[in-house]
């Protein structure tokens, strides 16, 4: 297996790991007023009443070590491959590396937490207060839009790859 293949797929499960268990524990530990009111559809958040500022306040402190890890965990384990190659890293092997630990942690946020937690399983904790009465209907129908959001975030995905791939080989 390539260095390359290697260092995605051992930094790639630590990512998403560390992603997975960070998000499951704001789920649990916050309520889906801060922590994801927005990302739930309008066919959700249309029966209760907007975000107040103090929750949208609370939502962005949870938010910073998301994108702290989402940021510095991709950069570093590049920068970690960049040694590993002798300081002469491609710049396709750095985006393919930034992008494939990215990928890691976006099918597990899809897979476990979208799919399974929130739009199979729907446990307490990630219904929206007052919504409860859709738990088996609209919380279902949560799986194909974040589904649907998840596909149209690719190209961001990608785009944010390149510019942290450049980030790491020409600087």
């Amino acid at each position: 297996m390539s260095l390359l293949l290697t260092n995605i797929i051992f930094h790639g499960l630590i990512f998403a790991f560390i992603l997975t268990v960070y998000l499951l524990i704001v789920m649990v530990a916050v309520s889906p007023r801060v922590w994801a009111f927005s990302d739930y559809p309008k066919t959700i958040t249309n029966h209760v009443p907007p975000q107040t500022k103090s929750e949208r306040r609370k939502g962005a402190v949870v938010a910073v070590p998301f994108f702290v890890l989402g940021i510095a965990f991709p950069y570093l384990s590049t920068l970690l491959l960049e040694g590993l190659y002798g300081g002469a890293l491609p710049i396709l092997d750095a985006f393919l590396n930034v992008f494939g630990i990215w990928m890691f942690g976006f099918m597990a946020d899809l897979l476990i937490l979208d799919l399974l937690i929130v739009g199979t399983i729907t446990p307490n904790f990630v219904i929206i207060p007052g919504t409860e009465h859709m738990k088996n209907k609209e919380y279902k129908d949560f799986r194909l839009y974040h589904t649907k959001g998840h596909l149209k975030g690719l190209l961001l995905l990608g785009i944010l790859s390149l510019i942290l791939a450049a980030l790491v080989v020409f600087l």
